[in-house]
């Protein structure tokens, strides 16, 4: 079933009125949707509403709505991945795979090692946030992860909102991804936050830091991970670990 992202202030009782440029071009001219087409359209906060094409007017598409519900793919885990800022492109990327394997957000990061702050960062920023959106889309999930705007690494643990902040680190040698997210109680599972270092990794002094404001520093194993692997890497075994033994809801 065609998959379309939409605003929650298109919803209304009954009715979905689709105004976006992007999505109305892509159901009429792309697509060809005809009246009658049955679509699941996703307000990219939890909802999914299977709708039916009423009619186009000039500018947007009129749905009716068949029925609701809250997203399912999405891990009931809240990831958030503090990422610091890799060499040009590689953002892009990382997001793209993060989101795919269930990060609930994002935010760059600026440390010692890190790409200096580009000048048009409001512009990347707003690109990588569509980048998260058609990654949503394109992997079924029903929420869109935030993008934040950048912080510096001093910041970090506060961001984390007082839940765990896993630090995978190069220096840690005896304590595991695994073993960290084994120890956790339900509660603490919850919510989960990690830091990945740039290209040139985190200084001693950052390292100190972040381990002396409550950081869990562990390993992601014997190999040293470039930046744009090791965050997508470490998700996906959080997820593993916290998320693929829990059942599965039933779908419509």
């Amino acid at each position: 079933m065609r998959r379309f992202l939409i605003d929650a202030s298109c919803v209304t009782e009954g009715r979905i009125i689709v105004r976006d440029t992007r999505e109305l071009h892509h159901m009429k001219h792309a697509l060809r949707l005809k009246e009658g087409a049955e679509v699941l359209l996703s307000d990219g906060s939890g909802k999914e509403y299977f709708s039916r094409l009423v009619r186009y007017d000039d500018a947007a598409a009129v749905f009716e709505t068949l029925y609701e519900r809250a997203a399912t793919a999405d891990p009931e885990t809240k990831i958030t991945l503090f990422q610091c800022l890799p060499k040009q492109g590689k953002m892009e990327q990382i997001i793209q795979k993060a989101t795919e394997l269930g990060v609930f957000r994002v935010i760059p990061v600026l440390s010692e090692r890190s790409v200096p702050r580009p000048q048009n960062m409001d512009a990347r920023v707003s690109r990588w946030r569509r980048i998260a959106e058609e990654a949503s889309k394109q992997s079924g999930r029903g929420r869109v992860p935030e993008v934040a705007d950048g912080i510096g690494i001093a910041e970090a643990p506060a961001a984390a909102g007082g839940g765990i902040l896993l630090f995978p680190y190069e220096g840690e040698r005896k304590t595991s991804i695994k073993n960290v997210l084994r120890s956790l109680d339900k509660d603490a599972q919850a919510e989960i936050a990690l830091i990945i270092g740039p290209e040139g990794g985190f200084s001693e002094r950052e390292a100190a830091a972040l381990i002396q404001a409550g950081a869990r520093a562990c390993s992601l194993g014997r190999t040293v991970l470039r930046t744009e692997t090791a965050g997508p890497a470490a998700i996906a075994m959080i997820v593993y670990e916290l998320e693929l033994d829990r059942a599965r809801p039933e779908t419509e």
